[in-house]
């Protein structure tokens, strides 16, 4: 049966990752069968807007397609960082999203977020698990995110593989934007978003993990790139999905290019060079 922990505020995120550093072996096979969430959020504007300036969303009426992440974040965290969870927190890579926007959520609407973590598996590379985040209006959802984290570890090289679609459409396309990511990318969006994951803030900090130099939050990128498509895109009843390929080593150059079609828009963010594919963002509606 189903544990249910409703929390009154938001989770401490640096103390949770505090706490993490004593669990880094973190091991098991099964997930806790619990469901964190909390009731009648309200969206902070001053903190919408800071995050719509680091991020270059507008700010209007509705929320950004990627803010409700931001809300159910930390209820990520208290899941993971968890008793019993069986993946270690600290040196987890974002792997994959995928966002539903059902209709559009008002700036000023009361929201009950909640979050539960499922389908452990094997990854080529360790294990991975999804993370379930769901935002409800009155009882009716209206966001829906799923967030699949790869834990490295044992290779698993026949594990089932998730790829992006072929990047056919995208041979075409010569313009789009390209944007400089500097060293201190990582803070700025962790100091919006509140994700001081160590792999994001410093070398430093993330060599100890496995990473030779800071690198960008994946849905740092990912919603540069939702930010840039905005005005092609549908306000309910959008899919939009993000593979994330390689890290973006901070800093770094990246530039984006589009394809479009009916109902459906393929982007690819590489490096300014054009060698390494860093993301790949699916839109269909």
């Amino acid at each position: 049966m189903t544990r249910e922990i409703t929390l009154a505020g938001p989770p401490d995120v640096r103390r949770v990752y505090a706490s993490a550093l004593r669990r880094r072996g973190a091991t098991g096979t099964t997930l806790p069968d619990v469901r964190f969430s909390r009731a009648g959020v309200r969206v902070d504007v001053d903190e919408l807007v800071a995050y719509a300036r680091v991020c270059r969303f507008g700010v209007g009426g509705d929320l950004p397609v990627t803010y409700p992440h931001l809300l159910a974040f930390p209820l990520q965290l208290a899941v993971m960082g968890g008793e019993g969870f069986p993946l270690p927190l600290l040196g987890a890579v974002h792997v994959e999203n995928r966002i539903e926007v059902v209709r559009p959520v008002g700036v000023d609407e009361r929201l009950d977020v909640t979050v539960r973590a499922q389908d452990l598996r094997p990854h080529r590379r360790g294990r991975q698990v999804d993370l379930v985040s769901e935002v409800a209006v009155a009882g009716e959802v209206v966001w829906r995110g799923v967030s699949t984290y790869l834990a490295r570890g044992t290779e698993h090289p026949d594990a089932p593989a998730s790829d992006p679609p072929d990047l056919g459409a995208l041979a075409g396309v010569a313009g789009g934007p390209t944007w400089r990511l500097g060293a201190g990318t990582g803070r700025a969006y962790a100091a919006v978003s509140g994700d001081w994951n160590p792999i994001h803030v410093h070398a430093l900090t993330a060599r100890p993990l496995g990473f030779p130099s800071a690198i960008a939050h994946g849905m740092y990128t990912y919603a540069r790139v939702m930010a840039s498509l905005g005005p092609r895109l549908p306000q309910r009843g959008l899919t939009s999905r993000v593979w994330f390929r390689k890290p973006v080593r901070l800093p770094s150059t990246v530039a984006l290019r589009t394809a479009a079609a009916p109902h459906r828009t393929l982007s690819v963010l590489r490096s300014a060079t054009g060698d390494v594919e860093h993301a790949v963002v699916e839109n269909t509606w």
